[in-house]
Protein backbone atom coordinates (compact mmCIF):
# COMPACT_ATOMS: atom_id res chain seq x y z
CA UNK A 1 0.00 0.00 0.00
CA UNK A 2 3.00 2.59 0.08
CA UNK A 3 5.88 1.18 -1.91
CA UNK A 4 4.09 1.59 -5.27
CA UNK A 5 3.48 5.40 -4.41
CA UNK A 6 6.94 6.11 -4.13
CA UNK A 7 8.75 7.50 -7.10
CA UNK A 8 11.66 5.41 -6.81
CA UNK A 9 9.08 2.46 -7.13
CA UNK A 10 8.74 3.66 -11.06
CA UNK A 11 12.15 4.69 -11.51
CA UNK A 12 13.44 1.30 -10.00
CA UNK A 13 11.23 -0.24 -12.66
CA UNK A 14 12.17 2.12 -15.21
CA UNK A 15 15.70 1.58 -15.10
CA UNK A 16 16.06 -2.56 -14.50
CA UNK A 17 14.03 -2.47 -17.91
CA UNK A 18 16.44 0.00 -19.70
CA UNK A 19 19.30 -1.82 -18.40
CA UNK A 20 18.08 -5.16 -19.64
CA UNK A 21 17.85 -2.64 -23.10
CA UNK A 22 21.08 -2.05 -22.95
CA UNK A 23 22.83 -5.27 -22.08
CA UNK A 24 20.67 -6.52 -25.28
CA UNK A 25 22.06 -4.07 -27.58
CA UNK A 26 25.48 -4.49 -26.29
CA UNK A 27 25.19 -8.46 -26.67
CA UNK A 28 24.39 -8.03 -30.40
CA UNK A 29 27.04 -5.85 -31.01
CA UNK A 30 29.41 -8.50 -29.28
CA UNK A 31 28.02 -11.60 -31.10
CA UNK A 32 26.74 -10.10 -34.26
CA UNK A 33 28.21 -6.55 -34.79
CA UNK A 34 27.87 -5.19 -38.27
CA UNK A 35 28.14 -8.28 -39.89
CA UNK A 36 25.54 -9.02 -42.38
CA UNK A 37 22.66 -11.89 -41.10
CA UNK A 38 22.31 -13.98 -43.90
CA UNK A 39 19.57 -16.84 -42.64
CA UNK A 40 16.56 -16.40 -39.78
CA UNK A 41 19.31 -19.29 -38.30
CA UNK A 42 21.72 -16.81 -37.44
CA UNK A 43 19.16 -14.48 -35.79
CA UNK A 44 17.70 -17.76 -33.81
CA UNK A 45 21.36 -18.25 -32.79
CA UNK A 46 21.50 -15.18 -31.25
CA UNK A 47 18.55 -14.74 -29.46
CA UNK A 48 19.19 -18.68 -27.73
CA UNK A 49 22.29 -16.75 -26.29
CA UNK A 50 20.81 -13.68 -25.92
CA UNK A 51 18.17 -15.88 -23.44
CA UNK A 52 20.98 -17.59 -21.86
CA UNK A 53 22.48 -14.25 -20.58
CA UNK A 54 19.81 -12.59 -19.61
CA UNK A 55 19.08 -15.56 -17.59
CA UNK A 56 21.99 -15.79 -15.76
CA UNK A 57 22.02 -11.74 -15.35
CA UNK A 58 18.91 -11.69 -13.72
CA UNK A 59 19.04 -14.98 -11.78
CA UNK A 60 22.68 -13.17 -10.09
CA UNK A 61 21.02 -10.03 -9.32
CA UNK A 62 17.67 -12.00 -7.51
CA UNK A 63 20.00 -14.47 -5.72
CA UNK A 64 22.41 -11.09 -4.03
CA UNK A 65 19.62 -8.58 -3.81
CA UNK A 66 16.85 -11.10 -1.87
CA UNK A 67 18.57 -12.19 0.84
CA UNK A 68 19.77 -9.06 1.35
CA UNK A 69 16.68 -7.01 1.39
CA UNK A 70 14.50 -9.69 3.27
CA UNK A 71 17.42 -9.75 6.23
CA UNK A 72 17.09 -6.37 6.22
CA UNK A 73 13.80 -5.55 6.54
CA UNK A 74 13.86 -7.42 9.66
CA UNK A 75 17.49 -6.31 11.39
CA UNK A 76 16.24 -2.91 10.51
CA UNK A 77 13.41 -2.74 12.45
CA UNK A 78 15.09 -4.35 15.35
CA UNK A 79 17.88 -1.71 15.16
CA UNK A 80 15.35 1.01 15.60
CA UNK A 81 13.40 -1.43 18.34
CA UNK A 82 10.06 -1.14 16.48
CA UNK A 83 10.45 -4.86 16.50
CA UNK A 84 9.97 -5.31 19.89
CA UNK A 85 6.78 -3.42 19.80
CA UNK A 86 5.45 -5.98 16.83
CA UNK A 87 5.98 -8.87 19.01
CA UNK A 88 3.90 -7.39 21.81
CA UNK A 89 0.61 -6.98 19.18
CA UNK A 90 -1.69 -10.07 18.44
CA UNK A 91 -0.07 -10.72 15.57
CA UNK A 92 1.07 -14.42 15.23
CA UNK A 93 4.45 -15.84 14.70
CA UNK A 94 3.33 -17.07 11.24
CA UNK A 95 1.81 -13.65 10.44
CA UNK A 96 4.98 -11.95 10.86
CA UNK A 97 7.40 -13.78 9.57
CA UNK A 98 5.29 -14.15 6.08
CA UNK A 99 4.16 -10.63 6.17
CA UNK A 100 7.97 -9.34 6.45
CA UNK A 101 9.41 -12.22 3.53
CA UNK A 102 6.88 -11.43 1.13
CA UNK A 103 6.77 -7.63 1.97
CA UNK A 104 10.16 -7.19 1.52
CA UNK A 105 10.17 -9.39 -2.00
CA UNK A 106 7.34 -7.43 -3.40
CA UNK A 107 10.29 -4.72 -5.48
CA UNK A 108 11.61 -7.93 -6.33
CA UNK A 109 8.48 -9.99 -7.63
CA UNK A 110 7.97 -6.20 -9.55
CA UNK A 111 11.12 -6.11 -11.05
CA UNK A 112 10.88 -9.84 -12.20
CA UNK A 113 7.14 -9.38 -13.81
CA UNK A 114 8.90 -6.17 -15.22
CA UNK A 115 11.21 -7.81 -17.39
CA UNK A 116 8.96 -10.59 -18.58
CA UNK A 117 8.22 -8.44 -21.25
CA UNK A 118 11.64 -7.61 -22.29
CA UNK A 119 12.63 -11.65 -22.02
CA UNK A 120 9.47 -12.47 -24.60
CA UNK A 121 11.45 -10.35 -26.83
CA UNK A 122 13.48 -13.34 -27.41
CA UNK A 123 11.05 -15.05 -28.55
CA UNK A 124 10.80 -12.70 -31.30
CA UNK A 125 14.15 -13.82 -32.56
CA UNK A 126 13.97 -17.62 -32.12
CA UNK A 127 15.90 -20.05 -29.63
CA UNK A 128 13.77 -19.71 -27.19
CA UNK A 129 10.30 -20.86 -26.63
CA UNK A 130 7.26 -19.68 -24.28
CA UNK A 131 8.28 -23.17 -22.10
CA UNK A 132 11.59 -22.01 -21.23
CA UNK A 133 10.57 -18.28 -20.38
CA UNK A 134 7.92 -19.29 -17.91
CA UNK A 135 10.51 -22.15 -16.82
CA UNK A 136 13.07 -19.21 -16.36
CA UNK A 137 11.27 -17.33 -14.24
CA UNK A 138 10.03 -20.28 -12.11
CA UNK A 139 13.45 -20.65 -11.26
CA UNK A 140 14.83 -17.26 -10.72
CA UNK A 141 11.31 -16.61 -8.32
CA UNK A 142 12.32 -20.03 -6.42
CA UNK A 143 15.50 -19.39 -6.05
CA UNK A 144 14.51 -15.60 -4.53
CA UNK A 145 12.11 -17.03 -2.39
CA UNK A 146 14.24 -19.99 -0.92
CA UNK A 147 17.22 -16.87 -0.51
CA UNK A 148 14.58 -14.65 1.42
CA UNK A 149 13.73 -16.83 3.68
CA UNK A 150 17.25 -17.56 4.67
CA UNK A 151 17.97 -13.95 5.33
CA UNK A 152 14.96 -13.52 7.41
CA UNK A 153 15.78 -16.25 9.53
CA UNK A 154 18.84 -15.13 10.03
CA UNK A 155 17.60 -12.06 10.77
CA UNK A 156 15.42 -13.34 13.54
CA UNK A 157 18.39 -15.25 14.86
CA UNK A 158 20.89 -12.65 15.04
CA UNK A 159 20.14 -8.80 16.36
CA UNK A 160 22.59 -6.72 14.47
CA UNK A 161 22.12 -5.85 10.44
CA UNK A 162 26.11 -5.96 9.99
CA UNK A 163 25.47 -10.24 11.29
CA UNK A 164 22.73 -10.42 9.79
CA UNK A 165 23.39 -9.05 6.18
CA UNK A 166 27.25 -10.30 6.14
CA UNK A 167 26.10 -14.38 7.61
CA UNK A 168 23.33 -14.45 4.80
CA UNK A 169 25.29 -13.45 1.74
CA UNK A 170 28.05 -16.00 3.39
CA UNK A 171 25.77 -18.66 3.55
CA UNK A 172 24.12 -18.51 -0.17
CA UNK A 173 28.23 -18.35 -0.92
CA UNK A 174 28.72 -21.39 1.19
CA UNK A 175 25.79 -23.35 -0.56
CA UNK A 176 26.89 -22.61 -3.88
CA UNK A 177 30.29 -23.93 -3.01
CA UNK A 178 28.98 -26.91 -1.18
CA UNK A 179 27.01 -27.80 -4.41
CA UNK A 180 30.45 -27.59 -6.66
CA UNK A 181 31.90 -29.95 -4.10
CA UNK A 182 28.90 -32.50 -4.07
CA UNK A 183 29.32 -32.78 -8.01
CA UNK A 184 33.34 -33.14 -7.79
CA UNK A 185 32.82 -35.70 -4.69
CA UNK A 186 29.91 -38.12 -6.15
CA UNK A 187 32.20 -39.00 -8.83
CA UNK A 188 30.62 -41.53 -11.67
CA UNK A 189 28.25 -42.56 -8.74
CA UNK A 190 24.31 -42.11 -8.96
CA UNK A 191 22.45 -41.43 -6.29
CA UNK A 192 18.78 -42.59 -6.21
CA UNK A 193 19.46 -43.37 -9.94
CA UNK A 194 20.02 -39.54 -11.13
CA UNK A 195 23.68 -38.76 -12.78
CA UNK A 196 25.71 -36.04 -10.77
CA UNK A 197 25.19 -33.55 -13.27
CA UNK A 198 21.17 -33.52 -12.32
CA UNK A 199 21.97 -33.46 -9.12
CA UNK A 200 23.98 -30.27 -9.69
CA UNK A 201 21.26 -28.59 -11.81
CA UNK A 202 18.78 -29.83 -8.97
CA UNK A 203 20.82 -28.04 -6.16
CA UNK A 204 22.45 -25.13 -8.01
CA UNK A 205 20.34 -22.19 -9.60
CA UNK A 206 22.60 -21.35 -12.39
CA UNK A 207 23.01 -25.17 -13.73
CA UNK A 208 19.01 -25.53 -13.13
CA UNK A 209 19.06 -22.38 -15.60
CA UNK A 210 21.09 -23.87 -17.72
CA UNK A 211 19.65 -26.78 -18.41
CA UNK A 212 16.58 -25.32 -19.54
CA UNK A 213 18.35 -24.23 -22.56
CA UNK A 214 19.57 -28.21 -23.43
CA UNK A 215 17.09 -30.51 -25.14
CA UNK A 216 14.01 -31.65 -23.90
CA UNK A 217 15.29 -35.14 -22.46
CA UNK A 218 13.69 -36.58 -20.00
CA UNK A 219 15.78 -37.50 -16.40
CA UNK A 220 15.56 -40.95 -16.07
CA UNK A 221 14.94 -42.45 -12.61
CA UNK A 222 12.30 -41.67 -10.34
CA UNK A 223 12.61 -37.93 -10.99
CA UNK A 224 10.70 -38.40 -14.12
CA UNK A 225 11.14 -34.75 -15.19
CA UNK A 226 13.80 -32.45 -16.21
CA UNK A 227 15.79 -31.19 -13.86
CA UNK A 228 14.68 -27.32 -13.32
CA UNK A 229 11.88 -29.01 -12.00
CA UNK A 230 13.42 -30.89 -9.21
CA UNK A 231 15.44 -27.17 -8.22
CA UNK A 232 12.28 -26.00 -7.80
CA UNK A 233 10.69 -28.37 -5.94
CA UNK A 234 14.03 -28.29 -3.36
CA UNK A 235 13.55 -24.74 -2.67
CA UNK A 236 10.30 -24.98 -2.11
CA UNK A 237 11.60 -27.73 0.08
CA UNK A 238 14.22 -25.51 2.00
CA UNK A 239 11.78 -22.57 2.07
CA UNK A 240 9.12 -24.26 3.73
CA UNK A 241 11.91 -25.93 6.09
CA UNK A 242 13.23 -22.81 7.14
CA UNK A 243 10.56 -20.69 7.21
CA UNK A 244 8.88 -23.42 9.88
CA UNK A 245 12.38 -23.22 11.70
CA UNK A 246 11.84 -18.87 11.75
CA UNK A 247 8.21 -19.42 12.97
CA UNK A 248 8.41 -21.75 15.61
CA UNK A 249 11.63 -19.91 16.82
CA UNK A 250 10.77 -16.12 16.52
CA UNK A 251 9.90 -15.57 20.42
CA UNK A 252 12.19 -18.05 21.71
CA UNK A 253 15.44 -16.10 19.81
CA UNK A 254 13.73 -12.28 20.61
CA UNK A 255 12.50 -10.35 23.40
CA UNK A 256 10.10 -12.85 26.15
CA UNK A 257 12.01 -15.78 25.34
CA UNK A 258 8.91 -17.36 24.97
CA UNK A 259 8.10 -18.23 28.34
CA UNK A 260 4.85 -18.26 30.16
CA UNK A 261 4.10 -15.06 32.24
CA UNK A 262 4.20 -17.08 35.51
CA UNK A 263 7.50 -18.84 34.48
CA UNK A 264 8.85 -15.36 33.97
CA UNK A 265 7.73 -14.11 37.37
CA UNK A 266 8.72 -16.98 39.31
CA UNK A 267 12.17 -16.78 37.49
CA UNK A 268 12.31 -12.90 38.60
CA UNK A 269 11.24 -14.24 42.06
CA UNK A 270 14.11 -16.65 42.77
CA UNK A 271 16.56 -13.95 41.34
CA UNK A 272 15.25 -11.56 43.68
CA UNK A 273 15.85 -13.70 47.08
CA UNK A 274 19.48 -14.15 45.92
CA UNK A 275 20.28 -11.00 45.41
CA UNK A 276 18.77 -10.34 48.61
CA UNK A 277 21.41 -13.13 50.40
CA UNK A 278 24.25 -12.53 48.51
CA UNK A 279 27.26 -11.25 49.78
CA UNK A 280 27.83 -7.10 49.45
CA UNK A 281 29.99 -6.78 45.89
CA UNK A 282 32.40 -3.94 45.20
CA UNK A 283 31.32 -1.66 42.54
CA UNK A 284 32.82 -2.88 39.18
CA UNK A 285 35.95 -1.18 38.25
CA UNK A 286 35.38 1.42 35.44
CA UNK A 287 36.62 1.28 32.09
CA UNK A 288 39.18 4.13 30.63
CA UNK A 289 37.81 5.74 27.89
CA UNK A 290 40.54 6.76 25.15
CA UNK A 291 40.92 10.00 23.52
CA UNK A 292 38.93 9.01 20.44
CA UNK A 293 35.38 7.77 21.93
CA UNK A 294 34.20 6.63 18.82
CA UNK A 295 37.01 4.73 17.93
CA UNK A 296 37.08 3.34 21.42
CA UNK A 297 33.44 2.66 21.52
CA UNK A 298 33.89 0.60 18.03
CA UNK A 299 37.21 -1.46 19.22
CA UNK A 300 35.90 -2.30 23.02
CA UNK A 301 32.16 -2.71 23.32
CA UNK A 302 29.05 -4.90 21.70
CA UNK A 303 28.92 -1.99 18.95
CA UNK A 304 27.77 -4.67 16.74
CA UNK A 305 25.55 -7.04 18.52
CA UNK A 306 26.85 -10.22 20.23
CA UNK A 307 28.95 -13.13 19.12
CA UNK A 308 30.24 -11.62 15.75
CA UNK A 309 32.75 -14.35 15.81
CA UNK A 310 29.76 -16.23 13.73
CA UNK A 311 30.58 -14.14 11.16
CA UNK A 312 33.96 -14.52 10.87
CA UNK A 313 33.80 -18.13 11.10
CA UNK A 314 31.74 -18.24 7.77
CA UNK A 315 33.91 -16.08 6.18
CA UNK A 316 36.77 -17.93 6.66
CA UNK A 317 34.94 -21.53 5.79
CA UNK A 318 34.67 -19.67 2.38
CA UNK A 319 37.78 -18.63 2.52
CA UNK A 320 39.31 -22.12 2.83
CA UNK A 321 36.79 -23.98 0.52
CA UNK A 322 38.01 -21.43 -1.82
CA UNK A 323 41.80 -21.91 -1.28
CA UNK A 324 41.26 -25.62 -1.30
CA UNK A 325 40.03 -25.74 -4.17
CA UNK A 326 42.67 -24.01 -6.05
CA UNK A 327 44.94 -25.80 -4.28
CA UNK A 328 43.75 -29.34 -5.78
CA UNK A 329 43.41 -28.02 -9.28
CA UNK A 330 46.99 -26.42 -9.72
CA UNK A 331 48.65 -29.00 -7.53
CA UNK A 332 51.11 -30.84 -9.82
CA UNK A 333 50.56 -27.78 -12.60
CA UNK A 334 54.07 -26.16 -13.48
CA UNK A 335 51.99 -23.69 -15.45
CA UNK A 336 49.72 -21.48 -13.32
CA UNK A 337 48.70 -18.04 -15.41
CA UNK A 338 47.15 -15.05 -13.90
CA UNK A 339 44.25 -16.45 -14.73
CA UNK A 340 44.05 -19.05 -12.61
CA UNK A 341 45.57 -16.90 -10.12
CA UNK A 342 42.66 -14.50 -10.50
CA UNK A 343 40.20 -17.26 -9.97
CA UNK A 344 41.00 -17.49 -6.43
CA UNK A 345 42.14 -13.75 -5.78
CA UNK A 346 39.52 -12.57 -7.56
CA UNK A 347 36.30 -14.12 -5.48
CA UNK A 348 38.10 -13.77 -2.17
CA UNK A 349 38.73 -9.93 -2.76
CA UNK A 350 34.96 -9.41 -3.69
CA UNK A 351 34.00 -11.05 -0.94
CA UNK A 352 35.72 -9.19 1.64
CA UNK A 353 34.98 -5.89 -0.04
CA UNK A 354 31.37 -6.89 0.20
CA UNK A 355 31.66 -7.41 4.23
CA UNK A 356 33.74 -4.50 4.49
CA UNK A 357 31.40 -1.95 2.75
CA UNK A 358 28.34 -3.61 4.79
CA UNK A 359 30.29 -3.08 8.29
CA UNK A 360 31.33 0.56 7.38
CA UNK A 361 27.20 1.34 6.28
CA UNK A 362 26.02 -0.31 9.35
CA UNK A 363 27.99 1.15 11.52
CA UNK A 364 26.45 4.83 10.92
CA UNK A 365 23.01 3.49 10.31
CA UNK A 366 22.49 0.55 13.30
CA UNK A 367 23.59 4.09 15.44
CA UNK A 368 21.07 6.20 13.99
CA UNK A 369 18.22 4.09 14.16
CA UNK A 370 19.29 3.09 17.64
CA UNK A 371 18.82 7.29 18.21
CA UNK A 372 22.47 6.90 19.73
CA UNK A 373 23.61 8.95 16.98
CA UNK A 374 21.58 11.98 17.26
CA UNK A 375 23.22 11.84 20.99
CA UNK A 376 26.75 11.55 19.90
CA UNK A 377 25.97 14.40 17.65
CA UNK A 378 25.37 17.07 20.47
CA UNK A 379 29.02 16.20 21.84
CA UNK A 380 32.01 18.04 21.55
CA UNK A 381 33.21 15.17 19.12
CA UNK A 382 35.16 16.72 16.13
CA UNK A 383 33.94 15.66 12.22
CA UNK A 384 38.04 13.84 12.30
CA UNK A 385 36.86 12.14 15.47
CA UNK A 386 33.58 10.46 14.08
CA UNK A 387 34.97 9.54 10.80
CA UNK A 388 38.54 8.42 11.20
CA UNK A 389 37.32 6.70 14.48
CA UNK A 390 34.54 4.85 12.21
CA UNK A 391 37.30 4.41 9.56
CA UNK A 392 39.83 2.49 11.87
CA UNK A 393 36.95 0.88 13.72
CA UNK A 394 35.41 -0.71 10.47
CA UNK A 395 39.35 -2.03 9.68
CA UNK A 396 39.40 -3.49 12.93
CA UNK A 397 36.32 -5.17 13.03
CA UNK A 398 36.94 -6.76 10.25
CA UNK A 399 40.71 -7.33 9.70
CA UNK A 400 40.13 -11.09 9.11
CA UNK A 401 38.55 -9.89 5.42
CA UNK A 402 41.73 -7.43 4.72
CA UNK A 403 44.69 -9.96 6.10
CA UNK A 404 43.49 -13.41 5.01
CA UNK A 405 43.46 -12.08 1.20
CA UNK A 406 46.94 -10.93 1.92
CA UNK A 407 48.06 -13.69 3.42
CA UNK A 408 46.66 -15.63 0.26
CA UNK A 409 48.99 -13.32 -1.78
CA UNK A 410 51.70 -14.09 0.30
CA UNK A 411 51.57 -18.02 0.25
CA UNK A 412 51.65 -17.55 -3.93
CA UNK A 413 54.79 -15.54 -3.68
CA UNK A 414 56.08 -17.86 -1.19
CA UNK A 415 54.64 -21.29 -3.99
CA UNK A 416 56.26 -19.05 -6.81
CA UNK A 417 52.96 -18.47 -8.67
CA UNK A 418 53.83 -14.61 -8.37
CA UNK A 419 56.75 -12.53 -8.51
CA UNK A 420 57.93 -10.41 -6.03
CA UNK A 421 56.37 -7.12 -7.80
CA UNK A 422 53.76 -8.82 -8.96
CA UNK A 423 52.73 -9.18 -5.12
CA UNK A 424 52.99 -5.82 -4.29
CA UNK A 425 50.16 -4.66 -6.75
CA UNK A 426 48.18 -6.82 -5.51
CA UNK A 427 48.64 -6.33 -2.05
CA UNK A 428 48.73 -2.19 -2.71
CA UNK A 429 45.69 -2.74 -4.56
CA UNK A 430 44.11 -4.63 -2.01
CA UNK A 431 44.78 -1.64 0.20
CA UNK A 432 43.73 0.87 -1.70
CA UNK A 433 40.04 -1.35 -2.77
CA UNK A 434 39.43 -1.80 1.23
CA UNK A 435 39.83 1.76 1.88
CA UNK A 436 37.52 2.69 -0.88
CA UNK A 437 34.73 0.01 0.30
CA UNK A 438 34.82 1.34 3.61
CA UNK A 439 34.38 5.20 2.75
CA UNK A 440 31.89 4.13 0.38
CA UNK A 441 29.83 2.37 3.33
CA UNK A 442 30.30 5.75 5.37
CA UNK A 443 29.25 7.83 2.55
CA UNK A 444 25.93 5.79 1.92
CA UNK A 445 25.20 5.41 5.59
CA UNK A 446 25.51 9.32 5.75
CA UNK A 447 23.50 10.20 2.42
CA UNK A 448 20.66 8.11 3.11
CA UNK A 449 18.40 8.07 6.11
CA UNK A 450 17.34 4.02 6.28
CA UNK A 451 19.09 1.23 6.49
CA UNK A 452 18.04 -0.68 3.56
CA UNK A 453 18.26 2.16 1.10
CA UNK A 454 21.53 2.59 2.72
CA UNK A 455 22.92 -1.00 2.00
CA UNK A 456 21.40 -1.59 -1.29
CA UNK A 457 22.93 1.81 -2.62
CA UNK A 458 26.63 0.94 -1.69
CA UNK A 459 26.17 -2.97 -2.21
CA UNK A 460 24.92 -1.69 -5.91
CA UNK A 461 27.92 0.68 -6.06
CA UNK A 462 30.18 -2.47 -5.39
CA UNK A 463 28.61 -5.06 -7.65
CA UNK A 464 28.07 -2.37 -10.44
CA UNK A 465 32.23 -1.32 -10.68
CA UNK A 466 33.54 -4.98 -10.14
CA UNK A 467 31.10 -7.46 -11.36
CA UNK A 468 29.12 -5.66 -13.58
CA UNK A 469 32.30 -4.63 -15.73
CA UNK A 470 33.42 -8.48 -15.66
CA UNK A 471 29.83 -9.40 -17.39
CA UNK A 472 31.45 -6.01 -20.03
CA UNK A 473 34.67 -7.39 -20.48
CA UNK A 474 33.31 -11.48 -20.52
CA UNK A 475 31.13 -10.12 -23.45
CA UNK A 476 34.55 -8.66 -25.72
CA UNK A 477 35.98 -11.86 -24.94
CA UNK A 478 33.09 -13.34 -26.28
CA UNK A 479 33.30 -11.26 -29.74
CA UNK A 480 37.13 -11.03 -29.88
CA UNK A 481 36.54 -7.23 -30.78
CA UNK A 482 36.33 -4.42 -29.31
CA UNK A 483 35.50 -2.42 -31.90
CA UNK A 484 32.39 -4.27 -32.53
CA UNK A 485 30.63 -3.15 -29.39
CA UNK A 486 32.50 -0.02 -28.84
CA UNK A 487 29.05 2.07 -28.76
CA UNK A 488 26.97 -0.24 -26.39
CA UNK A 489 29.91 -0.76 -24.15
CA UNK A 490 30.55 3.55 -23.78
CA UNK A 491 26.58 3.44 -23.32
CA UNK A 492 26.76 0.75 -20.37
CA UNK A 493 29.36 2.42 -18.82
CA UNK A 494 28.01 6.44 -18.85
CA UNK A 495 24.87 4.98 -17.90
CA UNK A 496 26.14 2.91 -14.58
CA UNK A 497 27.89 6.17 -14.20
CA UNK A 498 25.25 8.04 -13.70
CA UNK A 499 23.24 5.75 -11.64
CA UNK A 500 26.25 5.72 -9.54
CA UNK A 501 26.22 9.39 -9.55
CA UNK A 502 22.74 9.39 -8.46
CA UNK A 503 23.58 7.21 -5.81
CA UNK A 504 26.23 9.02 -4.19
CA UNK A 505 25.31 12.69 -4.82
CA UNK A 506 22.01 12.01 -3.51
CA UNK A 507 22.61 14.71 -0.42
CA UNK A 508 25.59 16.47 -1.03
CA UNK A 509 26.34 17.37 -5.07
CA UNK A 510 29.81 18.33 -5.84
CA UNK A 511 32.11 18.02 -9.38
CA UNK A 512 34.53 15.66 -7.38
CA UNK A 513 31.69 12.72 -6.87
CA UNK A 514 30.78 13.47 -10.13
CA UNK A 515 34.01 12.89 -11.84
CA UNK A 516 34.62 10.11 -9.74
CA UNK A 517 31.39 8.36 -11.10
CA UNK A 518 32.62 8.64 -14.37
CA UNK A 519 36.37 7.53 -13.62
CA UNK A 520 35.77 4.72 -11.68
CA UNK A 521 34.09 2.50 -13.71
CA UNK A 522 35.96 3.94 -16.76
CA UNK A 523 39.35 2.93 -15.34
CA UNK A 524 38.55 -0.05 -13.51
CA UNK A 525 37.73 -1.48 -17.26
CA UNK A 526 41.12 -0.34 -18.33
CA UNK A 527 42.76 -1.79 -15.60
CA UNK A 528 40.73 -4.99 -15.87
CA UNK A 529 41.69 -5.33 -19.54
CA UNK A 530 45.00 -4.36 -19.25
CA UNK A 531 45.54 -7.53 -16.60
CA UNK A 532 43.87 -9.94 -19.17
CA UNK A 533 46.32 -9.32 -22.19
CA UNK A 534 49.58 -11.37 -22.22
CA UNK A 535 52.72 -9.19 -22.25
CA UNK A 536 50.56 -5.99 -20.33
CA UNK A 537 52.73 -4.25 -17.84
CA UNK A 538 51.20 -4.82 -14.17
CA UNK A 539 52.22 -1.62 -13.15
CA UNK A 540 49.83 -0.05 -15.29
CA UNK A 541 47.30 -1.33 -14.12
CA UNK A 542 48.15 -0.66 -10.55
CA UNK A 543 48.82 2.81 -11.02
CA UNK A 544 45.77 3.00 -12.58
CA UNK A 545 43.52 1.71 -9.44
CA UNK A 546 45.78 3.71 -7.08
CA UNK A 547 45.31 6.99 -9.04
CA UNK A 548 41.27 6.16 -9.62
CA UNK A 549 40.24 5.00 -6.56
CA UNK A 550 42.63 7.03 -4.54
CA UNK A 551 40.97 10.26 -5.41
CA UNK A 552 37.45 8.70 -5.16
CA UNK A 553 38.26 8.32 -1.33
CA UNK A 554 39.05 11.71 -0.93
CA UNK A 555 36.21 12.93 -2.89
CA UNK A 556 33.91 11.34 -0.46
CA UNK A 557 36.20 11.74 2.39
CA UNK A 558 36.81 15.50 2.22
CA UNK A 559 32.96 16.75 2.01
CA UNK A 560 31.85 14.35 5.19
CA UNK A 561 34.94 16.10 7.29
CA UNK A 562 34.53 19.53 5.85
CA UNK A 563 30.57 19.25 5.53
CA UNK A 564 30.20 16.77 8.22
CA UNK A 565 26.49 18.57 9.72
CA UNK A 566 25.26 18.62 6.29
CA UNK A 567 26.43 14.78 5.62
CA UNK A 568 24.68 13.37 9.03
CA UNK A 569 22.06 15.80 8.18
CA UNK A 570 21.82 18.09 11.57
CA UNK A 571 21.87 20.78 9.45
CA UNK A 572 21.18 22.09 5.84
CA UNK A 573 22.89 23.97 3.56
CA UNK A 574 21.05 27.11 3.79
CA UNK A 575 20.70 27.34 8.22
CA UNK A 576 25.43 27.54 8.06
Amino acid sequence: MTAPRRLRHYLGRAAYGAALFVLMWTAWQAIVGFQRVESVGDVARFGAVLFRFLALVQLSLALFFAPVVAGSSISAEKDRRTFDLLLMTDLTNTEIVLGKLLGSLLQMIVLLTSALPIFALCLLLGGASFQQVGRVFAVTAAAAIAGGSVGVLVASWRDKTFQTVALTVLLVVVYLVATEALYTWLGDSRPLGLSRATWRSMLNPFYAVTSIMEPPEAVGGWLGARPEWGFIAVMLGVTALVIGVAISTLRLWNPGGGRPTHAREAIEEMERRAALHAPPQAAPESRRIWDNPVLWREVRTRAYGRRPIVVKLAYVLVFATLCLGFYLTSRGDAQVGRIDLAKVLVPVVITSLILVNLQAVTSITSERDGRALDLLLVTDITPKEFVFGKIWGVLYNTKEMVLLPIALSLWLLARGYMGFEGWFYVVGGIVILVTFSTTLGLHAAMAYDKTRSAVVNSLGNIVFLFIGILVCIFLILVSGRFESQAASFVVSICAGAVAMYASLAVRNQSTALALMAFLCPSMTWYAMTNFLMPNSDPLIGFLTIVLSYGFAVLAMLVPAISEFDVAVGRTVADAG
